[in-house]
């Protein structure tokens, strides 16, 4: 049995997210606990390249019929992806562990589930964060960003919510995650938003619930008063999430944090800028941002550029108005991947590279 989650350990891996294995396995035994030993073993004979139910089935040597129950039992459970395609009909294929799967577990996570992807997180996820392009990149606090700049729209949340047709929330998965082991964050948890070309596409889901834009607009800026940075898949398109995190609860930030890995999640095309003559050495900046960019210098606020990650949160928090997002010179701007085929493409390249 522990081989059918292996070789599946194995196909995860070479997606260009990442699944690492671990010296003591327990990879599988989280791959055992989501997947039967029976999915285990088609999911393994899967990829990102979309399959029919005819495909899988002739790669397992098992009727289209028990092919295809199993199959749609697993798109139920979250394990894989479903679409539609005018050749073949129902297709089918693998998609990572984070951010994929993981996250789909949002509903069913218990605290044992909760446990495994902690220690998973330290023997073996951290690694995963190593490899660029980064998976997550930062988006501003849209306020932060000065008013008299061209401003890509990958750089502002507000043109993905407006370029959509339908609006949700669900918990924080990784805040979830936290708690359950008792190591929770004060931060709030249902402010994970998703959206979709698609009208009514969270009506009937159960563990998303449906928002109309304005209220998704309003989400996220509670979440930044709740300190809290955005931040979503690095693409510039494909884009249908915004998380909202913390270094003390999320599964990409606290790589910075916990191992210092600098790369485990993109800056903005920004950092922060303060002003000795206006700033009064309250700190409240230096309470506020995530990264540790702030510290005093003779009752001044100082920012370690290279630590800066350009959220915008630290901004928000001045009441003198000393601290201001300056935009980077466009040689120093990490420019995301056109859409997620690129971005895939690239990691791929530099992951290779990596273990060469």
């Amino acid at each position: 049995m522990s081989d059918i989650y292996k070789q599946l350990a194995i196909e995860l891996d070479k997606i260009p997210n990442g699944f690492p294995a671990t010296k003591s396995g327990v990879e599988l035994k989280i791959l055992a606990k989501l997947f039967s030993p029976e999915q285990a073993q088609l999911a393994a004979s899967m990829s990102l390249e979309p399959l029919s139910i005819s495909e899988v089935a002739h790669r397992n040597g098992i009727p289209d019929w028990e092919t295809k129950a199993m199959l749609i039992g697993m798109v139920k459970k979250g394990l894989i992806d479903l679409k539609k395609d005018e050749s073949k009909g129902l297709v089918f294929s693998l998609i990572p562990f984070v951010v994929g799967f993981y996250e789909r577990q949002n509903a069913k996570i218990d605290k044992e589930f909760a446990e495994l992807f902690e220690q998973y997180y330290h023997e073996g996820f951290n690694q995963s964060m190593t490899a660029e392009p980064s998976v997550h990149r930062i988006i501003p606090i849209e306020k932060t960003i000065p008013v008299n700049i061209d401003v890509m729209p990958y750089e502002k949340a507000s043109s993905y919510l407006n370029e959509a047709n339908s609006w949700g929330v669900l918990n924080c998965i990784c805040r979830v995650q936290k708690k359950l082991i008792g190591k929770g964050c004060d931060h709030p948890i249902e402010n994970c938003i998703v959206f979709s070309a698609k009208p009514g596409a969270f009506d009937r889901t159960s563990d998303i619930r449906a928002l109309s834009k304005e209220e998704a607009l309003e989400i996220l800026a509670e979440a930044g008063r709740a300190g809290l940075v955005h931040s979503t898949n690095n693409a510039q398109h494909d884009v249908t999430y915004i998380c909202n995190c913390c270094t003390c609860s999320c599964g990409v930030l606290r790589g910075i944090v916990d191992y210092g890995k600098q790369n485990s999640v993109a800056s903005s095309d920004f950092f922060v800028r303060v002003d000795a003559d206006l700033c009064n050495g309250c700190e409240a900046c230096i309470d506020r941002c995530q990264f540790d960019a702030l510290k005093m210098d003779d009752g001044i606020s100082t920012v370690d550029a290279d630590a800066c990650y350009g959220c915008g949160l630290c901004v928000t928090s001045c009441a003198v108005e000393a601290l201001s997002l300056i935009q980077k010179k466009e040689s120093h701007r990490q420019v995301p991947p056109m859409d997620d085929d690129a971005w895939r493409i690239a990691r791929e390249e530099n992951r290779n590279k990596m273990n060469a």
